[in-house]
């Protein structure tokens, strides 16, 4: 009889392909995921990892227990779930302020699909939240987190700018140019600390607080601002350039939880898996 802990365990290393992840995931000890990987492999007198220096890719024994120890502990979780007494749960989300709407829609329709009963009630504090969509910069240091997309800072200009036919920008081409600061955003202010460090002065003709703003004021014509794609994408009037000599101007969103609320961990898993690729962004 398998040992349902040992094919969780199986299971996770396989997905995380390390055991060092596997045993974060599960949250015990790596001794206690290899003894279960060679208790399993004992068991059935197979290998079910090759180990490398670059983490465990799994034999072809490997991919056919996956198969089978997804759908068993499915169908455990099942049977306990059908002793249970249905319970009103409420799914308390943070968003952070700067996520575009179409990339926050997609999340939540995906979790309406994971949990239909569900009530989302989405909350302004970090310290009352079940989940929080944030920024790798934002996930707290105790906070466990699961990386969703990344996607890249790029120069959002004017469509009746000279610069709308660049194939690029560099910060070279910012000195003199009309720009629109964004007073709340990481980037933007390591962008100004760089720009100054190198000797380049844009023509700063207005500051704004939110991304739904600066992109308005591009559209009006009333300079350049550097925005995740997610925000320029699809506005009218507005072009997108890809920076240049820009490397690292990038952002990668993650949904965040506390790592002892293992219910919260599954989920965001499951969201992950569930979520299509939203606009402007990559798979991280």
């Amino acid at each position: 009889m398998f040992d349902l802990r040992a094919l969780r365990y199986f299971v996770a290393a396989y997905e995380e392909g390390s055991i060092t992840a596997a045993a974060r995931r599960c949250f015990v000890t790596q001794p206690s995921v290899t003894h279960a990987i060679q208790s399993l492999e004992a068991e059935l007198v197979s290998l079910l990892f090759t180990r490398s220096k670059s983490g465990l890719s799994p034999t072809p024994d490997g991919e056919k227990l996956y198969g089978l120890a997804t759908r068993l502990l499915a169908e455990a979780e099942a049977v306990v779930n059908s002793f249970r007494e249905p319970a009103d749960q409420e799914i308390r989300l943070q968003v952070q302020p700067d996520m575009h709407l179409r990339q926050v829609s997609a999340l939540i329709r995906a979790l309406h699909a994971q949990l239909p009963e569900a009530k989302l009630k989405l909350c302004q504090g970090a310290e009352e939240a079940d989940l929080r969509l944030v920024t790798e910069r934002e996930v707290g240091a105790k906070e466990w987190s699961e990386p969703l997309w990344e996607e890249d800072y790029v120069a959002a200009v004017p469509a009746s700018h000279p610069k709308r036919f660049n194939t690029s920008l560099g910060l070279s081409d910012l000195e003199g140019l009309a720009f629109i600061e964004r007073s709340s955003c990481a980037m933007n202010q390591m962008l100004v600390q760089v720009l100054a460090q190198a000797g380049i002065r844009p023509d700063v003709r207005a500051v704004a607080e939110r991304e739904e703003i600066a992109v308005a004021l591009v559209e009006l014509g009333i300079g350049v601002a550097i925005l995740p794609r997610s925000h320029c994408e699809g506005a009218p009037g507005v072009v997108v350039v890809p920076l240049r000599d820009a490397e690292g101007a990038k952002r990668r969103v993650c949904l965040a939880c506390n790592p002892r609320d293992a219910g919260m961990v599954k989920l965001a898993r499951e969201l992950k898996r569930a979520l299509r690729k939203p606009p402007g962004a990559s798979p991280a």
